[in-house]
């Protein structure tokens, strides 16, 4: 039970023809695509104004820094071999424990190994929410 027939009269397993049909019924739902990432909406009142606090996006860890201009977004996982950095207020840098990497309050490269600048991601203050992603 289960099996359609297929092809040449080989069976179908319930899966691969829900797979192969999958397509046909998002076109007749009147989407050609599936949809694509949502952002991440996080409470503005999580987040005073000059005071960074993380936050897990699709389980990676991320810095939102909100100011007078908005927000910002940063990832904190190292660009060397993904070591999560944290912010050093006394340093006044982000420090990766892994290699000794250092990146500077904007998140670019300022000693030791990583390679590039950590990641920033979209965000964006609407209304009561800071939406994170794309």
């Amino acid at each position: 039970m289960g099996e359609k027939p297929g092809v040449c009269g080989n069976p179908l397993s319930r899966r691969a023809f829900l797979v192969a049909c999958a397509p046909l019924a998002a076109c007749a739902r009147g989407r050609s695509e599936p949809p694509g990432p949502r952002p991440v909406a996080l409470p503005l009142e999580r987040f005073p104004s000059g005071l960074r606090v993380t936050v897990s996006v699709s389980g990676h860890p991320v810095e939102i820094l909100r100011s007078a201009s908005g927000v910002t977004a940063r990832s904190l996982l190292c660009t060397h071999q993904g070591c999560e950095v944290s912010w050093s207020e006394v340093d006044g840098v982000y420090a990766c424990p892994c290699h000794e990497g250092k990146f500077d309050a904007e998140g670019r490269p300022k000693e030791g190994p990583p390679p590039k600048p950590l990641a920033t991601l979209p965000a964006r203050i609407d209304g009561p929410l800071v939406l994170v992603g794309p």
